[in-house]
């Protein structure tokens, strides 16, 4: 199939990255690529999304890749999946998989699912420095994108999503449901209450936000919804003041530098140093503005404050915020090279134990099962018209609209964007600016 036809259908799907930012995949298809990245290495722990696609649906996951390939002219398609013995998928290194597809089997470390970090590990590339995947030859697609481009293909959009339910539950469970699908009604249907002192992850327990059950609702972005305490570390750093931060970094931070040793984007040569950025941004100099412009090639793995940091900053918090404050102003460190990986880099690699261990959720590492497709009672399902990366989708229903799943309800906008779908069937409630609700039909 032709880029550009391929490109139309999975852009009429509605595909987008399901496992990070919500990139439209119908726009990473390029020239000049040679080689497609499946990432499924299930970068965060307690997270077992990615694996049930690949025990359930692994003939689609490659198909949708190699579709996405041969339209690009690429060479090869590898499966990325994590050294990992308890999934027992059967898999051993570059072992062919039909097709133009192989493995590639990546050892068990955080954050192997950042996508700079995993093309260096499969393909030994280095990205330049705030470049696109694409600068180096290479498109990375998640597991479950792949999935839902083999689906477009037969014209069948994106309505439901897959995710992990984990944490402190008594069966973790992955599960797929309808977009828009409420979270509080969900763990209501898994049985799973959220008792006191414990909080509610939409991600993994590292990059995780925290969210409200009663509002908060799946996006075509939820990899998984973890029940964790307030106590342990991954949920405390995600409770610090930013701003009390910034007072505290220029007198509390003492410039050991561990946070810039252990970030495994500076161990890719990458010009990050948080110890540097912590500095400028606490003390408001900025003589030297490259400390600050590093930050916008953080990828906000929290390595830095989960593994490192022993003052109690929280640097990735501070790095987040530069980060947020340079993409408002349109400001951003650009490389034009390859940069050269630190000869160390292989020996401050950090296993994925030892992560669970610092971070308090080891306990919690159990296998979650595949319990199939579920709906909940819910009468009204919210689908906001930003659920990607871009320009938010345009509605083209009214209000009073019968509509059935898998139709669609807003589309693409010029430049960067991705259509919506209705996920049930039902009556357009309400159509605003920032989102369409529909009201389940009672059959």
């Amino acid at each position: 199939m032709e880029m550009k036809e391929l490109a139309e259908k999975i852009g009429a799907a509605g595909v987008v990255g399901a496992g990070g930012a919500g990139f439209p995949t119908h726009k990473k298809l390029a020239p000049g690529i040679d080689t497609v990245l499946i990432n499924a290495a299930e970068c965060e722990p307690l997270l077992y999304t990615d694996y049930a696609i690949l025990k359930q649906h692994m003939d689609m996951v490659l198909s949708g890749a190699q579709s996405m390939a041969e339209a690009m002219g690429a060479k090869q398609v590898v499966l990325c999946i994590k050294h990992h013995t308890a999934l027992r998928l059967a898999l051993e290194a570059d072992q062919p998989l039909g097709g133009i597809c192989r493995t590639g089997v990546l050892p068990d470390v955080y954050p192997m699912g950042d996508e700079i970090i995993m093309i260096y590990q499969a393909l030994g590339r280095v990205v330049p420095p705030g470049q696109l995947p694409s600068s180096a030859g290479v498109v990375v697609i998640n597991a479950e994108t792949a999935y839902n481009v083999c689906n477009a293909l037969q014209g069948i959009p994106v309505t439901k999503k897959w995710l992990t339910i984990g944490g402190s539950v008594e069966h973790p469970l992955v599960i797929r449901v309808p977009v828009g699908t409420n979270v509080g009604a969900l763990l209501r249907k898994a049985g799973v209450t959220v008792p006191e002192g414990y909080v509610v992850l939409d991600g993994g327990p590292a990059m995780g936000a925290i969210v409200s059950p009663a509002t908060a609702i799946v996006t075509k972005k939820t990899k998984s919804l973890l029940i964790l305490p307030e106590t342990i570390p991954a949920v405390q750093a995600k409770r610090a003041n930013v701003q009390r931060l910034l007072k505290r970094t220029s007198s509390a931070c003492c410039q050991c530098m561990m946070c810039t040793e252990m970030c495994p984007r500076h161990l890719l040569g990458y010009p990050l140093q948080p110890h540097r950025t912590l500095r400028a941004a606490g003390s408001g100099n900025i003589s030297h503005p490259e400390d600050l412009l590093s930050a916008s090639v953080c990828s906000g793995c929290s390595v830095c404050t989960l593994m490192a940091c022993t003052q109690g900053i929280t640097p990735s918090v501070v790095m987040t915020e530069v980060k947020m404050n340079l993409g408002k102003n349109r400001l951003g460190y650009r490389g034009t090279e390859p940069t050269r990986p630190a000869a160390e880099r292989d020996f401050r690699l950090v296993p994925s134990d030892r992560f669970m261990a610092r971070i308090g959720v080891a306990r919690y590492d159990r296998m979650a099962e595949w319990a199939g497709d579920w709906e909940t009672d819910q009468p009204f399902y919210t689908l906001p018209l930003s659920m990607h990366v871009g320009k938010p989708s345009v509605p083209v229903v009214q209000e009073g609209d019968m509509v059935t799943a898998g139709q669609m309800l807003a589309k693409a906008e010029d430049g960067i964007s991705a259509a919506l779908h209705a996920s049930i069937d039902g009556r357009v409630a309400k159509v605003t600016s920032r989102e369409i609700e529909i009201q389940r039909e009672v059959k």
